[in-house]
């Protein structure tokens, strides 16, 4: 009797398994992940978007914005505009950052120097970056749809380290009205920040 179970518990364990890692396209934790706990966390107004996007970068910022506070993980958010609004009027911000995320998307160095400097003036214990691969509308095989590819990364910046990066995508098909692609990233960014590393 056993014989003949083992082989459909090991298709339902196989399909368990599969179903949860399909809840996002890639999720990965650092070891020290979990005994890392930020208190305050900054998003990066410096948003990596497909070229011809660039004016809906604050919709991103938003939408990473609303599902970072919505976690209630950290006991302060700073809002991505009160850093661009600091970068401004500071100048060692506004190189640290560009530093940062210069170094971060063409090399893929997660700068300790940069981040050790953000974190400092903004009195930050952790950056948050956002990068957008997709973002448009589009039709295949006779079905149109709007699209939004994120990922999120998690930097402790007393190290340097990216200690959580993530990333998924989502679809939604229409036939007469196009879906809001700023309401389509606020949901993604939540779905994204619920595999945040719990303690």
């Amino acid at each position: 009797m056993m014989k003949k179970l083992r082989p459909i518990l090991c298709l339902g364990l196989f399909l368990f398994i599969a179903s949860g890692c399909a809840s996002i396209n890639y999720n990965e934790i650092a070891p020290n992940a979990k005994t890392f706990q930020p208190k305050v966390a900054v998003i990066l107004p410096a948003i990596k978007m497909p070229e011809g996007t660039e004016q809906d970068i604050d919709k991103v910022v938003k939408a990473i914005f609303d599902a970072a506070t919505s976690t209630k993980r950290f006991e302060r958010v700073i809002d991505p505009m009160t850093a661009e609004s600091q970068m401004s009027n500071n100048s060692d911000l506004q190189n640290a950052i560009l530093a940062y995320t210069s170094k971060l998307r063409s090399l893929a160095i997660s700068d300790k120097e940069s981040a050790l400097k953000i974190g400092k003036i903004l009195q930050a214990d952790t950056i948050i970056v956002g990068d957008v691969s997709k973002w448009s509308y589009g039709a295949y095989a006779g079905e149109k749809n709007g699209e939004v590819g994120m990922a999120i990364k998690m930097v402790d910046v007393a190290t340097g380290v990216i200690y959580w990066k993530a990333a998924h995508s989502a679809k939604e098909t229409y036939s007469l009205f196009k879906p809001n692609l700023a309401k389509m990233a606020t949901k993604l960014a939540k779905k994204i920040f619920d595999y945040m590393p719990k303690p």
